[in-house]
């Protein structure tokens, strides 16, 4: 976990790997340590939504990408969908009575996002890699490397990796925006993105962002 201060604020950023169902431990350890006023997930305001329709959870249909994806990391464990710390920091705030807040981008602040950064040759490169994805080697010394080595594949067109920027950035700035509400905020973020949105916390640049919490 690492923290880090803005103005009056202790912004707990934890990073987890999605699907893997020992990561429920990370949150409740996590929360039980920093006793936030608030729990921030790295999940849309409609993906936050869907959490709490419980009764659909057996319904999702993963893409090719995501059985492949999955079929790597239960070497590390079980597997679940939707992602078991998100739906464990969902519990801990019904149980606990503090609030949750997505703050990733919503469903069309990010279509107009993919856009304006992804290009046909991008989306032509990321259909090779879903073709492909089962012959590439990926880092498997741990659950975190293998979710980051994956994500630098998947994201290895220019468009998608700028996506994951605007992304980063908007969640920098909804933590920021937080900040000037709560004291100590505990953020539940995927180990591929948490580094980056770290990075534009502490270097100021998210409150310049154009991008806005709808």
């Amino acid at each position: 976990m690492r923290s880090i201060r803005i103005e009056a604020a202790d912004i707990s950023l934890l990073p987890v790997v999605k699907g893997l169902v020992s990561e429920e431990g990370a949150v409740s350890r996590s929360f039980d340590e920093v006793r936030p006023d608030v729990i921030a997930i790295s999940v849309s305001r409609e993906d936050l939504e869907g959490l709490h329709r419980r009764e659909d959870y057996e319904k999702y249909e993963p893409s090719d990408l995501e059985i492949i994806y999955q079929a790597f990391l239960e070497s590390f464990g079980e597997v679940r969908i939707p992602p078991p710390a998100y739906v464990r920091a969902l519990e801990i705030s019904e149980e606990r009575g503090t609030p949750i807040i997505p703050i990733d981008m919503n469903e069309e602040l990010y279509t107009e996002t993919y856009c304006q950064n992804v290009r046909t040759r991008d989306m032509i490169r990321e259909s090779f890699f879903a073709r492909r994805a089962t012959g590439k080697t990926y880092d498997l010394s741990s659950p975190e490397a293998f979710a980051r080595s994956w994500d630098a594949r998947v994201n290895r067109a220019r468009g998608f990796r700028e996506l994951e920027r605007a992304r980063e950035a908007h969640m920098a700035n909804a933590l920021r925006r937080l900040s000037g509400k709560y004291s100590k905020i505990l953020a539940v973020i995927e180990c591929e993105r948490l580094e980056g949105v770290a990075r534009t916390l502490e270097d100021g640049s998210a409150a310049n962002q154009d991008t806005l919490i709808k």
